[in-house]
């Protein structure tokens, strides 16, 4: 017996795939040393930086489509319903809103300005990074090419 296509079981599966790929590439990229200058070509599990970085911006276009879609199509009256009931509540007690906004332009302005914690976060990344470069030997898990 052949059941039917499902699209909620399709995008709930990819949106999970998606979303290891997307947590896995981070992780590698905040980590993986650069080349600049130095005539070695890292690479981590068989991909270099580049090529590590097409699969992050792929697999984030994968992540928002599929959500878009689990959003728009499969949870749409769901996703509807919540928002004219929420929203009403929500404008007469705004707090949770106000809050999330502020803390997402808190985010924004502090990458882009380098401020405190987030230029240490960042700055994390760039030290792990450095220090496969001042090695000699293999680093493990690294190949160089």
């Amino acid at each position: 017996m052949n059941k039917a296509f499902s699209w909620r079981i399709f995008t709930s599966f990819g949106l999970f795939l998606s979303f290891l790929m997307l947590l896995f590439s981070g992780v590698i990229l905040y980590i993986f040393p650069g080349s600049r200058g130095s005539g070695i070509v890292w690479e981590m599990v068989g991909m270099t930086k580049p090529a590590w970085q097409n699969q992050h911006i792929i697999f984030g276009f994968s992540f928002s489509l599929l959500s878009l879609c689990h959003l728009f199509f499969i949870n749409w009256k769901a996703f509807f319903s919540y928002l004219k009931s929420k929203t009403k509540e929500g404008l007469q007690s705004p707090r949770e809103l106000v809050v999330i906004l502020i803390l997402s332009l808190c985010f924004g302005f502090g990458t882009y300005f380098k401020i405190q914690p987030f230029s240490g976060i960042l700055g994390l990344g760039k030290s792990i990074a450095k220090s496969y470069e001042g090695k000699q030997s293999q680093p493990r898990g690294l190949q160089m090419r």
